[in-house]
């Protein structure tokens, strides 16, 4: 409660009233103001206790609520038509004061409480108020004497207490009893300009030092003529005008500052496995020789399911590019099922049409209708973006972590290690490649084992390894699964490629593919469907229309002086001339000689008489032919009639005669 305009005194007024508890001149008076903090004491709603007196003459004026108790109660007695005032009523604001206050003023309030408990203690026990005022100030000073530190106490000093706490309920007394003291508010002389020159110069991003930035100013204050305080102070005032997130945000940019934003922690808790899985690539902290000669830094695409943590497929390559993302979603849909959601980021390799097309995404202007369809569109697989660089949105980068501490330094790697950045890097950085082919079996393996190593701590695992866990939930909810259609969606599509002119064989990456139902077909331009890093596996022939054509093994080539793959060869070629032989006798339902029969009764002549055949001639087995039409009839002639008719025909066009 504010104090009325009755409530004020100068320190003339309080010497001329001789009230207890304060000195008796002004001058002491002023100086007792100033060792209890007058100056700087506020009231409940933080209005200042000390004004300026109005009138001639001027200087200050104090309100009753600064007096002791003693010089208080004093008041009231010299003036009985005076209610004593009555103590401060908002005590939700004392205690929210309370709770801003420093660990070390919130002892020294429970000192004083424990002081005017002291006291009251005493006066229950008979001792009058100012023997047990000066008892308790004795005894006070006795012990902080004891324990070398000041007493801070004196009589004068527990009247005031005792003012503090008129009419405040006993639970409410510590909040009460805090020092008014709110350390240095007086800001020292210093131009305008100055102020705004020195935080001009230290809110850039190129994070010039205090003492860079003070140096630099007083450069300035010399030609000006300014006087500055100190560096010290400049630094203290700069940090309590400037919020410490704009400091963040004018020095270290905006990425900083969303990481100065608190994170939502994500629950895995209710998650199922294959329900969403997310991906990201990871550049390897060793030098790899490609099969192409190229030493370089590999890229890998890693995915993960969320669920359990599992690392379900990795590919690699020079770059990442949707070819990557394409054979390692493949990977996953093969071996584990489908996703219900996947999260990915915004980079190009994941946005491509052919990812992504049809759903909504970062980066990309056209509406999903105004585009085909993408691979995670076709299987049902819903695309969501996430935040780059962004470990809670993507739990994947957490393993990232693990590979390049585990398993990029391995002793297999020794010398290819090139550090995760330039300063890190080890002496004998790049002294050897390690080939590629070495270097993924490598990592696959290490993965295998990432996967399997058991005591996890992370949610819902309970000790057991990703693996186990991944298992366990697939027991209690099988995911969806592809079917070899939609796995073929996955795989690579060549550029048109056109079918050998002779056998219909297709050649992608250096290697043939063919199948008899490939060299049946009509020479034309196919799109080949295949797994880079299994060429061995069978390709899938596709129309220029996106029909499925054929499937297409590869043909192995054999060495020159190998005689078991020139054994293979012949035996191959010779399944397949049988094949094709029982092909065509199967569609053959009719011979030549039918041919020339029915061809010499359209001209009114008389059908070829059929050579008879001798009981010794004669198959035990023949291929019946089910369903096949009965041989016409020849007009009465036998089969040797016919036999002998379609000689004499042969013979008269000149063929071969018997």
């Amino acid at each position: 409660m504010k104090p009325s305009k009755a409530d004020w005194f100068t320190c003339a007024e309080l010497a001329a009233l001789k009230l207890p508890g304060l000195p008796g001149t002004r001058q002491n008076i002023a100086a007792y103001a100033q060792r209890e903090g007058w100056d700087r004491a506020t009231d409940d709603s933080g209005a200042p206790l000390r004004r300026r007196r109005k009138g001639r003459g001027g200087g200050w004026e104090y309100s009753r609520w600064l007096l002791p108790e003693a010089a208080r109660a004093e008041l009231v007695l010299r003036r009985p038509d005076r209610a004593a005032p009555p103590a401060p009523a908002n005590r939700d604001a004392a205690w929210a004061r309370f709770d801003r206050l420093p660990q070390t003023m919130k002892d020294e309030a429970a000192r004083r409480l424990a002081l005017v408990a002291r006291c009251e203690e005493l006066m229950r026990a008979g001792l009058t108020a100012t023997r047990a005022f000066s008892e308790t100030v004795a005894r006070a000073q006795l012990e902080a004497r004891a324990e070398g530190r000041a007493a801070r106490i004196s009589v004068s000093t527990l009247h005031e207490w005792f003012g503090r706490l008129v009419g405040v309920t006993d639970h409410d007394r510590l909040a009460y009893l805090a020092p008014w003291h709110t350390g240095r508010t007086a800001l020292a002389e210093l131009p305008g300009e100055a102020f705004e020159l020195y935080k001009a110069d230290y809110l850039r991003q190129s994070r010039p030092s205090h003492a860079a930035c003070y140096r630099n100013l007083q450069r300035v204050a010399e030609a000006r003529g300014w006087t500055l305080p100190s560096a010290r102070t400049l630094q203290r005032r700069l940090e309590a005008e400037i919020p410490a997130p704009v400091r963040t945000l004018k020095r270290l940019g905006t990425a900083a500052l969303e990481h100065a934003y608190p994170y939502r922690a994500r629950s895995r808790a209710g998650l199922a496995p294959m329900q969403v899985g997310n991906l990201d690539g990871h550049t390897w902290d060793v030098m790899v020789q490609w099969p192409c000669g190229t030493v370089s830094r590999p890229m890998s695409l890693a995915v993960q399911d969320v669920a359990s943590g599992l690392i379900t497929a990795i590919r690699f390559d020079l770059t990442l590019n949707h070819h990557l993302v394409r054979l390692a979603l493949g990977d996953t849909f093969r071996d584990y099922g489908l996703f219900e959601t996947l999260l990915m980021d915004n980079g190009r390799e994941n946005t491509a049409r052919a990812i992504s097309g049809g759903q909504r995404r970062h980066r990309w202007g056209r509406t999903p209708e105004d585009e085909p369809a993408g691979l995670l569109t076709l299987l049902g697989v819903k695309a969501v973006p996430v935040t780059p660089y962004w470990g809670q949105a993507k739990p994947v980068e957490r393993a990232f972590r693990d590979f390049a501490h585990e398993i990029a330094k391995r002793a297999e790697f020794e010398g290819a290690y090139t550090g995760h950045n330039t300063v890190s890097k080890p002496e004998n950085y790049a002294s050897r490649a390690i080939p590629f082919a070495e270097f993924e079996a490598i990592v696959r393996r290490e993965i295998a084992h990432y996967n399997a190593r058991p005591g996890r701590r992370g949610a819902g695992l309970n000790g057991r390894s990703f693996a186990e866990a991944f298992e366990d939930g697939v027991k209690r909810l099988p995911p969806r699964r592809a079917t070899e259609e939609q796995l073929r969606l996955c795989l690579l599509a060549s550029k048109p490629v056109l079918m050998d002119a002779r056998d219909r064989a297709v050649s992608v990456e250096g290697n043939r593919y063919w199948s008899p139902a490939l060299g049946a077909l009509k020479r034309q331009r196919v799109i080949v469907r295949f797994d880079p890093e299994r060429l061995d596996l069978p390709a899938y022939v596709y129309s220029l229309d996106g029909r499925l054509l054929a499937e297409a093994a590869r043909i192995a080539a054999g060495s020159f002086d190998s005689v078991s793959d020139a054994r293979e060869q012949r035996k191959a070629v010779r399944d397949y001339k049988r094949a094709v032989q029982g092909q065509a006798e199967a569609l053959s339902r009719l011979t030549a000689m039918d041919v020339a029969a029915a061809a010499a009764l359209a001209h009114g002549g008389t059908a070829p008489r059929r050579k008879a055949r001798s009981a010794a001639a004669a198959p035990n087995v023949i291929r019946p032919a089910f369903g096949a039409p009965a041989a016409p009839e020849r007009a009465g002639k036998t089969d040797e009639d016919f036999g002998e008719a379609w000689v004499r025909q042969v013979s008269r066009a000149g063929g071969p005669a018997e």
